[in-house]
Order: structure tokens, then sequence, then C-alpha cells
């Protein structure tokens, strides 16, 4: 086994073994690069000469890769949320490996939904919020439900 060590970095306590993975075993995702004229740049990387691929492990974790190619510098390797890995292959035009593990792309996406009022905050209370959820339609959003369930009330006054 060509095992991988994973380390989360604490400023007071350095590097923590937080587990491992075999790179040979796990599905491999490479960046997406852009052209500045003089050289392939990676287009999710956080600096310059800096380069990322993402895996997924036999059990369904993500790992991201870091390195760069200063002289020195060392590779990273960290475990990662599915929301971070799902932005990271949208970001790198894995769109194939977003439908496989998170499902049909939406036809459109842009900064957030259209809005449909302005929003106000409301605390239900356990009680009132269980009866909400139960009121609500078949793949309906609680927001919708509540919205529903004001507009029939406000009718019948």
């Amino acid at each position: 086994m060509a095992r991988t060590n994973i380390y989360r970095y604490d400023e007071h306590e350095g590097a923590i073994l937080e587990g491992w993975f075999d790179p040979s075993k796990a599905e491999q995702f490479g960046e997406a690069t852009h052209w500045d004229g003089q050289n392939n740049v990676s287009v999710i990387a956080d600096e310059r000469y800096g380069h990322q691929a993402l895996y997924r492990t036999p059990k369904g974790r993500w790992v991201l890769h870091k390195w760069s190619q200063w002289a020195g510098s060392e590779d990273t390797y960290e475990y990662i949320s599915d929301d971070r890995a799902r932005e990271w292959l949208l970001k790198c035009e894995h769109d194939d490996a977003v439908e496989k593990y998170f499902g049909e792309l939406e036809e459109e996406s842009g900064p957030g939904r259209p809005p449909i009022g302005s929003p106000i905050n409301v605390r239900l209370g356990d009680d009132l919020q269980a009866r909400v959820d139960a009121a609500a339609l078949p793949g309906e959003k609680r927001a919708a439900t509540i919205r529903r369930l004001l507009e029939k009330a406000l009718e019948s006054e």
C-alpha cells in the first residue's frame, strides 16, 4: 500500500495526523487551467505556481492535494466536505463527476434565486415548526410552506 498521510494543521500543536489513503486506489480529478500568455495557470490554486488535485477515496472521502512549483514547498493533503468538493469539481469543469456524486446539474445557476420579497426572521418554536413541516406538500421547501399557509390564513380574514 502506497499510503499518503493526511494532516490537519493546528497553530498550537502543529501537524496532527487525521488519517491516510492510497492514491492509487482513489479516483483522481485534475485541476482546470487557463493560458495566461506564458503558462498554463491553475484556475483554482491560491498562488500563481500552485496546483491542486482532488481525490475520492474508495470509502467516499474527499481529499484535496495541494502543491507548488516553488523549490522547497511541501505537498499537503486535507479532507474536505462534500460541499467544498462539489464546488471544486464545478470550478475545474468536472460536470460528469458532479452529476455522478451529487445529482443532476440544474440548467442555470446564478447568485441566488430571484427574490420573492424582503426577508424576515421569525422563530417558530419546536411545536409550531413541526406543525409547519407536517403541512408541507411533497417536495415543498419550508419557506414555501410558510408562504402558502400565510396566504391561506389571510384569505379567510
